[in-house]
């Protein structure tokens, strides 16, 4: 386990990138973990397209994986295929999609490891905003950035103090890292946090 640190954006835009298990939106029932309340995302607040799971594909990568990969899932009710050539899993799972009348939805793939799961989703409305990542770093920061994001139920802080206060923090962190290597950590994390940031739309989001 390490540290992500991400500065997200609230947008009223659908992002282009958008899918059933990243689907880079947030309705009040699943609002935790900020310094805020929902309602100060409210200028970005809408009718918003949040993606259904009708049927969860799953593909062995390898034929001696199968057992394994079975016994994981039996207590699921995901469907459990295999393809011996995973090029052709799209065409796999648009054929599964064909037999079972589901042609009119969509569909997105992952990689975990021993197989290769597919989900079948649609789209209902809901209400909440949509976000997207404008900013990322794997850990580099001091202890002082622990004691202030780390340490309590709260994940998602808003303030531009918070930020500012995240890019004091960047500093040495692995036995390898140069002066050079920090001042263009800390070049960047300023260019993608402190000077992205607007707000009532920017979070930064410590999760470890």
């Amino acid at each position: 386990m390490g540290l992500d640190i991400t500065h997200y954006k609230a947008t009223l835009k659908k992002p282009a990138i958008f899918n059933s298990y990243e689907g880079s939106y947030m309705t009040e029932e699943e609002f935790e973990y900020f310094d805020v309340d929902f309602d100060y995302f409210k200028d970005c607040t809408q009718k918003i397209d949040i993606p259904k799971v009708l049927r969860t594909l799953i593909f062995p990568k390898k034929e001696s994986d199968i057992d394994e990969v079975k016994e994981w899932f039996k207590n699921s009710h995901n469907d459990l295929l295999f393809e011996k050539n995973l090029g052709n899993i799209n065409a796999s799972i648009e054929h599964f999609m064909k037999n079972k009348q589901l042609t009119e939805n969509l569909f997105c793939t992952w990689d975990a490891g021993k197989w290769i799961g597919a989900d079948i989703f649609t789209f209902e409305e809901g209400y909440g905003f949509y976000y997207e990542e404008v900013g990322y770093q794997r850990k580099g920061v001091n202890k002082n950035f622990w004691g202030k994001f780390c340490t309590s139920k709260i994940q998602c802080f808003t303030s531009r103090k918070n930020f500012e206060f995240a890019l004091s923090c960047v500093d040495y962190y692995w036995h390898e890292d140069t002066e050079e290597d920090v001042v263009l950590r800390k070049q960047e994390f300023k260019r993608d946090f402190v000077d992205k940031y607007e707000p009532h739309k920017s979070w930064l989001e410590a999760s470890y």
